[in-house]
């Protein structure tokens, strides 16, 4: 199982609980937060729940591991892929689970609305003002129309280098998942959402520092994925991280397993081009055969921003994992 997520896919399998039109829809993908608890009652024993899950609503499922949490919270990452139908319909399942192991969740209503497990939806800054509407009239139709209590955390609680605020969505199940359907649909009016909405399942531990003369960051949990270098400057320093916006321009090289280049760049350079557009940093990889000395590792210099810098290493990350679950899927 890839260490940064536990999933399963059954792509080839037929889907229930999804109509006709649901393959024609776009596909995008949307992020919630779950407590521990709740995401192993999702898992299930050896996976089984998650699996069922999925062949039943057509959506993929994936969840950041244990103890692997939203930064400033202790909630885990349960990230839905497909189309909107297949998302509500795979929430559903996993909502009335939680709700059927935990009767107390629809107890007594609070200001006049039944609550069920609270609905954490976890979305990207840049579409938060299309959720908003002028003067708050967006959001206060979807109110109205799903009867949930819906709240959006303000600018000021983000996480520095996490570009998304939370939308809190309590209510009955019916309501809250109109609600997300809502909001859902208000995103991915935005052609850059599917972008934004899947680029991370994880993030930077707060507060964790690097040892001198690692690099700048974290260093990834994934082994292969190795750092050198250090910021433009400062050669050795200790740096935290992430820290305060900084307009000093840093350089690190991550050195790569030749193997996963491929996924990194993507089809016709898609995904690359999209990562310099999410992080803001510039991307060059090392030409075919130029290697780490000793290894098969390829070299890609990152240029920009600490900050910035720090978005596309996990980036890197994630999809180094990504490619290795499905080279050993493969073999």
């Amino acid at each position: 199982m890839d260490p940064m997520q536990q999933e399963v896919e059954e792509e080839g399998s037929p889907t229930k609980g999804t109509s006709q039109e649901g393959g024609s829809e776009q596909k995008v993908s949307a992020k919630f937060l779950l407590s521990n608890a709740s995401a192993g009652s999702v898992i299930g024993k050896g996976g089984v729940t998650i699996s069922e899950f999925q062949a039943q609503s057509g959506a993929r499922i994936q969840l950041s591991r244990n103890r692997e949490f939203f930064p400033g919270s202790t909630d885990r990452i349960l990230l839905l892929t497909g189309s909107v139908n297949a998302i509500l319909t795979a929430l559903h399942l996993i909502l009335s689970k939680l709700l059927a192991e935990d009767p107390g969740l629809a107890a007594a209503p609070t200001d006049g609305v039944k609550d069920g497990e609270k609905v954490k939806l976890a979305v990207p800054s840049a579409v938060c003002g299309g959720i908003i509407g002028k003067g708050g009239s967006t959001i206060r139709s979807y109110v109205e129309d799903s009867g949930a209590n819906i709240k959006l955390s303000g600018q000021e609680a983000m996480t520095p280098g996490v570009n998304e605020r939370i939308i809190t969505i309590t209510g009955t199940l019916e309501q809250q998942l109109r609600a997300v359907a809502l909001i859902i649909n208000k995103m991915s009016e935005d052609p850059n959402f599917p972008m934004h909405s899947s680029s991370l399942l994880s993030y930077p531990p707060a507060g964790a520092a690097v040892p001198a003369g690692v690099g700048v960051g974290i260093q990834s949990a994934f082994p292969a994925v190795g750092m050198m270098g250090a910021p433009m400057g400062a050669p050795g320093l200790p740096m935290a991280a992430p820290g305060p916006p900084s307009a000093v321009e840093t350089q690190v090289t991550v050195a790569v397993p030749d193997e996963h280049i491929g996924a990194i760049v993507g089809r016709s350079g898609r995904y690359i081009s999209e990562m310099q557009q999410v992080s803001g940093v510039r991307i060059k990889i090392s030409d075919r055969d130029d290697y780490v000395p000793g290894t098969r590792n390829r070299k890609i210099l990152l240029t920009g921003s600490l900050e910035a810098v720090q978005i596309a290493q996990f980036l890197i990350s994630q999809k180094v994992q990504q490619s290795a679950a499905e080279l050993q899927t493969r073999s």
